[in-house]
């Protein structure tokens, strides 16, 4: 109002100041305009700080510990119950809070804070009798914990606390809480225990049941927490063998008052040529035992103790194979051979007439063997399975007397026989010159040339001869080592001359009589020239 009379006063003269003119005028109702907002706005905000200092003056403060956090506080409210509701603390019925939740909000008169403590029960999961149930509890014990909630433990229950093996006398831990990040990343929350939640402990609770069980001596009652019959064998140390017969079978669930009954089988030993065999049978006699392990059974085979023997504990059985063979050996007589004279044959020729065949004579023995081994061998028969047949040669006894011309002259030879020729002299006859037959032949003619040693039985002495390359000769001697068809050439010691060939020998002059005549000439000597 100043403000705009002062602009309604008419001014005419120049001003002696700035601030004297009319634009400075202006210029000042301005400022005193802003400083005049301003002065409003630091009156308004002091009043609000007024009343926000009279608020929080006229608050109660409080040190709020949960589970061991603790938070000072000032709040308004009028219990403590208000309080926790205010500072969103869920509590269970089992949660410990002090003072009580009705109790009033107080500000000390020694201006200490006022103190509320909350201890929230520990949350147990329980898993057994058929449900699961939540638990909140302050007990020290798992056992007491259980007893709270009127679960109690028999003395073979199994208990697990967080899958681990526990008892009634286990200890609780301190009270386990998850870690709850805050919805504003970045934002801690307002309070500590905003961020930790109670976090519940698992328990698992297997009831035993009583079994029964029938092992051959008096019933023993077991209680297990297995869940099948073999299960419950293993926990108590039954031990079972290969054989044992289970009633009901290992895999049938445990139920309550059930009754099991164990067979065991005997052990026995079963002894074969094979080996030994250690096993465990239900079986009650050999014979079943036998069945049983598929051993078969010949005719002849022994088996120690007989077939219908009871089976007893470690019991030896002893089988014996016992077979029946039959051998046949073969004496083989070997065939004859005969030489026939035949007289239409020529001297010095010869034929096969009869094949030789051995005969074979037969022995047929039972042989008993027991486990392989031969026990006995016995002669059961005997027979000629084959004749045998002589060989027959036929050799000839015809005398041809033949001409053949020589370097000597023509001959007349009545027998040419294949001879092998050597040649020796009075040095080298193999008679010591002290001998007074040295150098004389067996007809005691001194050795020449023209004299021949022969084996007598091949040509008698004095038979005339003719040796190709030698000339005329008459055997005149004889030798240890000239046998058979061998001719040893006699020379003086200046003519001597080596022979060592075989030639074909002729003898001449006319054919003796019969009985000086050998027919079959020997093989021998067996020389390689003589061969042909």
């Amino acid at each position: 109002m100043h403000l705009a009379a002062d602009q309604a006063s008419p001014v005419v003269s120049a001003p002696s100041h700035p601030l004297a003119s009319p634009t400075a005028a202006v210029g000042r109702g301005r400022t005193v305009a802003v400083l005049s907002a301003a002065g409003n706005a630091l009156a308004a905000l002091a009043a609000v700080a007024a009343l926000v200092w009279g608020y929080f003056a006229a608050a109660t403060p409080v040190a709020v510990t949960v589970d061991g956090a603790e938070a000072v506080v000032y709040t308004h409210q009028a219990t403590v119950g208000d309080l926790l509701q205010e500072l969103e603390v869920p509590l269970a019925p089992e949660d410990r809070v002090w003072p009580p939740l009705d109790a009033s909000l107080a500000r000390g008169t020694d201006g200490r804070a006022f103190t509320v403590q909350v201890q929230r029960a520990q949350p147990l999961m329980v898993d057994g009798d058929g449900q699961r149930r939540l638990l909140r509890t302050h007990a020290a014990t798992l056992g007491e914990a259980l007893a709270e909630a009127g679960i109690s433990l028999g003395p073979a229950d199994e208990v697990t606390l967080e899958g681990r093996p526990a008892g009634g006398d286990t200890s609780l831990p301190p009270l386990t809480v998850d870690r709850n990040p805050s919805p504003l990343p970045g934002v801690k929350p307002a309070y500590p225990w905003q961020s930790a939640l109670p976090r519940p402990l698992t328990v698992q609770l297997r009831r035993a049941v009583p079994v029964t069980v029938h092992n051959g001596g008096p019933p023993l009652t077991l209680w297990s927490t297995a869940t099948t019959v073999g299960e419950a064998l293993a926990h108590e140390g039954m031990l079972l063998y290969v054989g044992d017969r289970v009633q009901p079978g290992l895999g049938t669930p445990l139920t309550a008052g059930l009754h099991v009954y164990i067979e065991r089988a005997k052990p026995v030993t079963v002894r074969t040529q094979d080996g030994s065999l250690r096993t465990r049978t239900l079986a009650d006699t050999v014979a079943d035992l036998l069945v049983e392990q598929g051993i078969v059974l010949a005719g002849l085979d022994r088996v120690e103790p007989a077939l219908d023997t009871r089976l007893t504990d470690h019991m030896a059985i002893r089988i014996t194979r016992v077979e029946h063979r039959y051998e046949v050996e073969e004496d083989v007589t070997r065939y004859t051979t005969v030489w026939l004279p035949d007289a239409d044959m020529e001297l010095d020729s010869s034929r096969l007439e009869i094949e030789g065949v051995n005969g074979i004579t037969r022995h047929r023995y039972l042989v008993v063997l027991e486990d392989g081994r031969p026990i006995t061998r016995t002669l059961q028969d005997t027979w000629l399975a084959q004749e045998p047949i002589t060989r027959t040669f036929r050799y000839g006894t015809k005398i041809v007397v033949r001409e053949l011309e020589t370097p000597d002259g023509p001959i007349t030879y009545w027998r040419k026989v294949r001879m092998f020729v050597t040649s020796y002299s009075p040095a080298n006859s193999g008679v010591s010159p002290d001998r007074p037959w040295y150098g004389r032949t067996r007809l005691g003619i001194p050795i020449r040339r023209g004299l021949v040693a022969v084996d007598p039985a091949v040509i008698p002495l004095r038979t005339q001869l003719y040796v190709p390359g030698y000339g005329f000769a008459m055997a005149a001697d004889t030798g240890s080592g000239v046998r058979g068809r061998w001719v040893d050439l006699a020379f003086t010691d200046a003519e001597y001359v080596p022979w060592a060939r075989c030639v074909d020998v002729y003898l001449i002059g006319p054919p003796p009589p019969s009985y000086m005549i050998t027919y079959r000439l020997p093989s021998y000597p067996n020389v390689r020239c003589m061969r042909r």
